[in-house]
């Protein structure tokens, strides 16, 4: 009768253990509501860092100061797209070598003054009216590196300025059902070389108000995975069933195998 008594206490106290490795809704869903009020994104211009690279595109009405132009560029292939870019990358002084122009300082530029300089040193050196030179400066994309619990793990390219990091985890095929959404770790290198680490909860609406939420040029986003994961216990409702009930059976299994022994 004890051994009765022990089993199934024991398949009570497994059932509630096993009912707790289950992931639960509120775990899943991104930007859940918490009544926080959310600040309005203030789409700050990006300004270039370090081993950024920079699309620009520059014509002028000298056909031949404009072959020259484009005879010193990288040709960048966007992952995952059909897309080319020209581009110019800034050095670990924070200078790009354009060709006729020379170096210019990119590094803490917005594309607007970067646009600004390029087009007053050809005016000051070839040129006399504005409209004589067209300059065109972009970022040639945000790379972002995407690890742990995401279907595809790797770099992915944002063709934006100011990303978020939502679109970053889209790119990697979303976060897997083992990931936690709770505490998702943003690696950022700064100015000055060091780098800092933020931890985000994606599941809270108030997120967006985090300056992390929004991603920079090589930013680290690493996905831990949920103690479900770590333990091997299911992660739905219908895949624990099956773990205790198999558990469950195999202690009935013993108890009966045991009576029949006496």
């Amino acid at each position: 009768m004890n051994f009765k008594r022990t089993g199934i206490l024991g398949s009570i106290i497994f059932l509630l253990v096993f009912m707790q490795s289950c992931i639960p809704t509120k775990k899943l869903i991104y930007l859940q509501n918490d009544h926080s009020e959310i600040q309005a994104h203030g789409n700050e211009a990006y300004r270039f860092k370090t081993f950024d690279r920079i699309y620009i595109d520059i014509k002028t009405r000298d056909e031949q100061i404009n072959q020259l132009l484009t005879g010193k560029t990288d040709t960048r292939n966007i992952s995952g797209q059909n897309t080319y870019f020209i581009t110019y990358h800034v050095d670990k002084e924070g200078f790009i070598d354009l060709p006729v122009i020379g170096r210019i300082k990119a590094r803490g530029k917005t594309s607007d003054e970067l646009k600004k300089d390029i087009k007053d040193e050809l005016l000051r050196k070839f040129f006399r009216h504005p409209e004589d030179v067209y300059v065109k400066v972009l970022p040639a994309g945000i790379s972002v590196t995407v690890l742990g619990e995401v279907a595809h793990s790797g770099t992915v390219i944002l063709l934006e300025e100011n990303p978020d990091i939502l679109k970053a985890i889209a790119q990697a095929g979303d976060i897997q059902l083992t990931g936690d959404r709770t505490d998702v770790m943003i690696i950022r290198q700064l100015a000055d070389g060091t780098r800092q680490i933020e931890h985000l909860d994606l599941t809270r609406k108030s997120v967006m108000n985090s300056p992390f939420f929004y991603l920079q040029n090589n930013d680290i986003v690493y996905v831990k995975p949920l103690p479900q994961k770590t333990i091997g216990t299911g992660t739905t409702l219908i895949s624990t069933l099956t773990t205790v009930f198999s558990i469950v059976s195999f202690g009935i299994s013993i108890y009966l195998f045991s009576n029949r022994t006496k």
